[in-house]
């Protein structure tokens, strides 16, 4: 048995009192367990398309962040979406919008093998999967590098 470990259990025999840990210590909020910290407000993205250059997705497979602002495109309808009226590009060349992925025009549910001529109902609404990017500091710095 290590000395540690024998000290720690005669400790506990002659009825020591455990050492407590202070509550701004525990976990990685800087505060109370109690206590109801508001996020930083974040300032909406109001670039217009083609302003930012594209980001790096967050990681491998995710859906890439939109770049530019949105709150003109929205609502996106069953009738009407207009990231597609702009993003429906055969292939990218410079200063036009990237193109809609060939993934994105299958049915993957009802017929993954055909191409449609529209992009698929499930993937219609892009903000599902892709948000707009905003410049902020992440809220937890993540111990992975970029």
């Amino acid at each position: 048995m290590s000395p540690a470990l024998a000290a720690a259990l005669a400790g506990l025999a002659l009825g020591a009192a455990p050492r407590s840990i202070p509550e701004a210590r525990i976990g990685l909020a800087k505060t109370g367990p109690a206590e109801v910290v508001a996020p930083p407000v974040v300032k909406e993205n109001v670039s217009a398309p083609g302003d930012r250059p594209v980001r790096p997705r967050a990681f491998p497979g995710a859906a890439p962040a939109i770049p530019h602002g949105i709150s003109d495109f929205l609502p996106i309808t069953k009738d009407q979406n207009a990231c597609v009226d702009c993003h429906a590009v055969a292939e990218k060349k410079k200063g036009e919008p990237t193109p809609i992925p060939a993934s994105h025009f299958k049915d993957l549910r009802n017929a993954p093998e055909r191409r449609q001529e529209k992009v698929a109902g499930a993937r219609w609404v892009c903000t599902a999967c892709h948000l707009p990017r905003h410049d902020v500091a992440p809220l937890v710095k993540s111990p992975f590098p970029r």
